[in-house]
Formats: structure tokens, C-alpha cells, sequence
């Protein structure tokens, strides 16, 4: 028995060692954000995907046996707390990091830079008793000098969330979890 949790840990952590190992920065040149005072930061769910299927195919599956009204929250809590909730979890995850080196991030169109979050799958993971899987997010981050196109650098990323037995909640970590990676490396690159 000791031995199978030591091998069930082992593999658990070497699952997320190799989870954010991927997520490491293109460039590490990062200095254009030495001395802003503010970023600005998108997130870009326009072209995503959800488990692997376009999005359109996740909305008609989840609301197929609504009614109107339960359609209606439904699709709320999708397009727009969904939305709302990972943006400002993303946020307060990063600027807890980059606070430090006098850095706001946000919503600041009028910022220098930008960093683009390109989501490009969610894995929406579930919660069913003791049968629970995480969320993901696959997504593409890239700065750029606000108004251009190409970016200075950029970094992938598969963040995990929690399991958690709320939808929106669950998938809205992931986002948390990518703002507190991203911010430890934005911090890091600044310092």
C-alpha cells in the first residue's frame, strides 16, 4: 500500500513537473516592460477550442435538454461570467507578481504593450464524486507593442485548474493558475 501512494505521488508530480516545463518563454527578452507602469492584457477566446471540439458543438451539447430559460443562464454563465471571472482571475493572479516591479496589469488600452492570451482549447474537466479530472487551457501569450502584430515574445502554455464541482469556477482557475505562472516569469525577466 505505501509503496502504490509513493508511486501514485511520483506520478502525480511528475505530471505537473512536466505540465509547466512546457511553458517556458520563446524569448526571454522581455525588457520593453522594464519601467512601464502599466499592461495592457486580452484574452482572446474567439477561435477556441472546448475538449477538442469547436465551441459551438460544447454550447449545443449543454443545452440540448433546456428550456428557455435554463438556456438562457446557461449560455450566460458561458459567454460572460465565464469570460469575466477568468480575465479577472488572470489579472489579480498576475499583478501579484508583478506588482513588485511596479507593474499594473489590466485593462489599460492606452498601455505601451500588450499581452495577448490566445485561448486555443479548454478542457473543461468534471466533477462526478471521487471520478474528477482538472481543467486545462491550452493558449498562446504574446507581447507586443500595442497596436502591432509581432510579438517580442511569447510563451505556451497547458495550465491545469482544481477539481471543482462548478463548470465556470473550475475552468476560471485555470486562468488563475496561468496569471500566477506568467507573473512569476514576467517578475523573474524584470528583476
Amino acid at each position: 500500500m505505501h509503496k502504490n501512494i509513493i508511486f501514485i505521488l511520483t506520478i502525480a508530480v511528475a505530471t505537473l513537473s512536466a505540465c509547466y516545463s512546457t511553458n517556458k518563454f520563446s524569448s526571454s527578452d522581455i525588457s520593453p516592460l522594464k519601467g512601464q507602469k502599466e499592461v495592457n492584457v486580452v484574452i482572446n477566446f474567439s477561435e477556441m477550442l472546448v475538449n477538442n471540439q469547436p465551441e459551438e458543438s460544447h454550447i449545443e451539447y449543454n443545452t440540448k435538454d433546456k428550456n428557455a430559460e435554463e438556456t438562457a443562464q446557461w449560455l450566460k454563465e458561458w459567454n460572460e461570467d465565464l469570460r469575466l471571472r477568468s480575465y479577472n482571475l488572470l489579472i489579480n493572479a498576475l499583478d501579484h507578481h508583478i506588482n513588485k516591479n511596479g507593474l499594473l496589469a489590466g485593462n489599460h488600452p492606452n498601455a505601451e504593450y500588450t499581452i495577448y492570451v490566445k485561448v486555443k482549447n479548454i478542457n473543461t474537466g468534471y466533477f462526478a464524486g471521487i471520478m474528477n479530472k482538472p481543467s486545462k487551457i491550452q493558449s498562446d501569450v504574446s507581447f507586443v507593442r500595442t497596436g502591432e502584430t509581432t510579438p517580442f515574445a511569447t510563451i505556451s502554455y497547458n495550465m491545469p485548474g482544481l477539481q471543482l464541482p462548478y463548470h465556470v469556477e473550475r475552468i476560471a482557475l485555470s486562468f488563475k493558475n496561468l496569471g500566477y505562472d506568467l507573473g512569476r516569469k514576467i517578475s523573474k525577466n524584470l528583476e
